[in-house]
């Protein structure tokens, strides 16, 4: 589990992340090595890194607040939708099976990763041109 524990930590730290990216499929392999049934590893997988998250935000945004980089008017505002969404995407988890899980949470990061790297090549040739 501290394999999985220190590098979750690191990115959570060094990009104010909660980490569900990372430990998620961390905590898959950790949890099938153990043989936990395969109808209920995804989930989980999934609500366990939640509850790390829910920690490791904690975490980081008391540290980050030691140098004045939150701004809690937003996290007031965005606090209800947040809320909202923790109970709409529980619930939809809890409606899904394990495979249909798994391959809704690859695509998920597949695409915010594409995302990513298109918008950094689309500012990289943005300022080509300027």
């Amino acid at each position: 589990m501290m394999a999985t524990a220190v590098p979750v930590g690191f990115f959570a730290g060094f990009f104010g992340i909660g980490g569900g990216l990372i430990s998620v499929p961390f905590l898959f392999f950790v949890f099938e090595t153990f043989n936990v049934d395969k109808d209920y590893l995804m989930h989980l997988s999934v609500g366990t890194a939640f509850s790390i998250t829910i920690l490791t935000s904690t975490a980081s945004v008391l540290t980050h607040r030691k140098y004045k980089a939150v701004d809690f008017d937003i996290i007031k505002s965005y606090g209800t939708f947040v809320i909202f969404g923790v109970f709409s995407g529980t619930l939809m988890a809890a409606l899904m099976n394990t495979k249909t899980l798994l391959f809704f949470f690859s695509a998920v990061v597949f695409f915010f990763g594409a995302y990513l790297l298109l918008q950094n090549d689309n500012k990289k040739k943005n300022k080509k041109k300027n």
